[in-house]
């Protein structure tokens, strides 16, 4: 869970939402000759290390340029690729274009929940999509995401719910009870533990910087 914590309009926050192709991703294991190998360190919220933010940059500066874009756009997209491939997660990242890989196979659980968050988690459901036992689920989801499935869910819903309230004027209760919480007490209780305030003070707090910053 990231956070903004200072912007403005004289320097506004700008952010890059990258999608990784696993097409791309198993070219480019191909040519670096690189075979099926452990996950490793799951991957996590870090400093984002300098050719993958210098790559970035230069693909976001496309937008300025649309000329350029057809032309350069692909082969930036690849380098962020390469980037990513050979930095710090590279061995989770790498595993994510094997077709049968276990990050893989493990996105498509990751895709069930974020489609079906509110409904309750069925672990088998899961398991059978991923092609793993129940067991070996859980060891393999936690090592590519740090969290269980129910704390994964959990978290999806609790951001869901914050924007609801923050975006769309959402009630805390009838938040929690969009979101698939039975209970409004659980849903502050595990709000505030994510947030670090109850879901009115945060989100007056969330407003109050909003309404500084304009």
């Amino acid at each position: 869970m990231s956070q903004i914590t200072q912007a403005d309009v004289s320097t506004p926050y700008y952010s890059l939402v990258f999608e990784l192709d696993p097409a791309v991703i198993e070219a480019l294991a191909l040519e670096m000759d690189i075979a099926r190998e452990a996950i490793g360190a799951p991957v996590r919220v870090e400093p984002t290390e300098n050719e993958v933010a210098n790559a970035a940059l230069r693909l976001m500066r496309l937008l300025d340029r649309p000329a350029a874009a057809p032309v350069l756009k692909a082969q930036l997209v690849r380098e962020m690729h390469f980037w990513l491939m050979t930095g710090r997660h590279g061995p989770a990242i790498r595993n994510l274009g094997m077709a049968e890989g276990t990050a893989h196979r493990v996105a498509r659980a990751v895709a069930i929940i974020r489609s079906d968050y509110a409904r309750p988690l069925r672990i088998e459901h899961l398991a059978e999509a991923a092609g793993m036992s129940p067991s070996t689920f859980h060891q393999h989801f936690r090592s590519v995401t740090t969290l269980s499935p129910l704390q994964f869910q959990k978290q999806l819903r609790l951001i869901e719910a914050r924007r609801m309230m923050l975006s769309d004027g959402a009630s805390a209760s009838n938040a929690a009870y969009a979101v698939g919480y039975e209970s409004v007490p659980q849903f502050t209780r595990e709000y505030g533990r994510m947030f670090g305030a109850s879901p009115v003070r945060d989100i007056k707090i969330a407003q109050a910087r909003v309404y500084a910053s304009a």
